[in-house]
């Protein structure tokens, strides 16, 4: 079929490997944002937590996702099948490749204030990867491989969006930290006004 104007070039499988691995790691960079802007809340329930939520059952969609053990690469060999990647003490073992549901979840002892942005951005991270290939979700297609080059293209661009905003997020996170900022308001700037 011959290439229109409107019509990219088709890619070759070496582009399309790469594009998958481009998205791995944006995916890795968000994730480490999410976890970092959770982390900089000033009460994170989930330290002192005697009722842990992690189950193996949660955590088996790391292993069972062609998308995530791809995110994962070789530490899927580590999953263990009693306890998932929980460890007692330690908490989850991943920094990456974790199910999304693990970004979505908040149970009640979280202020529902303070972790609005990191709910909203990890509902956007779990809905940016929905319609991957013929209206599946991407953790549900068995093989990414099979996922079209406009389509990767789709989800790169949103991964890259979403990454910048949650930078954004954590910026804003830090900032107020650091210039004494509470949630009932805010005190002089030390860096003087504009």
């Amino acid at each position: 079929m011959p290439q229109t104007a409107e019509s990219p070039p088709t890619m070759t499988g070496r582009a399309l490997d790469e594009l998958l691995h481009r998205i791995r790691a944006l995916h890795i960079e968000v994730e480490a944002i999410l976890q970092s802007l959770a982390a900089s809340l000033d009460d994170n329930p989930c330290a002192r937590c005697t009722r842990v939520c992690c189950r193996e059952v949660f955590c088996r969609e790391s292993v069972e996702s062609d998308f995530l053990k791809f995110v994962l690469g070789p530490r899927v060999e580590a999953y263990d099948e009693n306890a998932g990647w929980f460890m007692p003490g330690a908490g989850c073992r991943l920094s990456y490749g974790r199910p999304l549901l693990c970004y979505e979840y908040f149970c009640e002892k979280f202020d529902a204030q303070a972790v609005g942005a990191i709910r909203q951005l990890s509902r956007a991270l779990k809905t940016l990867y929905a319609d991957a290939l013929a209206g599946q979700h991407i953790l549900v297609v068995d093989d990414i491989g099979r996922i079209g080059a406009r389509r990767l293209r789709i989800l790169h661009d949103r991964l890259e969006g979403l990454r910048d905003r949650a930078n954004a997020a954590l910026r804003q996170s830090l900032d107020e930290r650091l210039c004494g900022k509470s949630a009932g308001g805010a005190v002089d700037d030390p860096r003087g006004a504009a």
